[in-house]
């Protein structure tokens, strides 16, 4: 099965980092810090029902990351495979974000939570349902 599969962006992340070195690890670190998503204004009733105070998951492309490894020396200081890391390097460079909304100005929505460089293509947003987000 080696279908190619071709995602067009829905926006792109505008925040202050601006290298992949700056981001913090994972979102839950900078619940202080506000980025935003611009959104193209075509998809802009695609957030009808969207509103401050709601969690959402961002489905994003990480643009700068680099070749990627299946087994590498993880932080942990333990070996781990590519799938059992949250590493930027991976096969297909996809990354997930649970951020949550302070405002939404048309196709701008700010959010906190942020840990994208500014430029950051998005492939998706979904709203985070904490009841259905669980592995059991």
């Amino acid at each position: 099965m080696d279908k190619e599969i071709i995602f067009k962006p829905i926006g792109h992340i505008e925040s202050e980092f601006q290298d992949r070195e700056e981001i913090p690890k994972q979102s839950v670190l900078t619940k202080d810090k506000v980025a935003k998503i611009i959104l193209n204004e075509e998809l802009l009733d695609g957030i009808y029902g969207l509103k401050e105070g709601d969690d959402i998951m961002i489905l994003f492309y990480f643009h700068q990351s680099e070749d990627f490894k299946l087994k590498f020396n993880h932080h942990s200081g333990e070996v781990r495979g590519v799938f059992n890391t949250r590493s930027p390097n991976r096969p297909n460079g996809i990354g997930i974000s649970i951020v949550n909304i302070k405002k939404i100005n048309r196709n701008l929505i700010y959010f906190s939570g942020v840990d994208m460089v500014s430029g950051t293509p998005v492939l998706d947003i979904k709203p985070y349902i904490p009841e259905l987000n669980t592995s059991n």
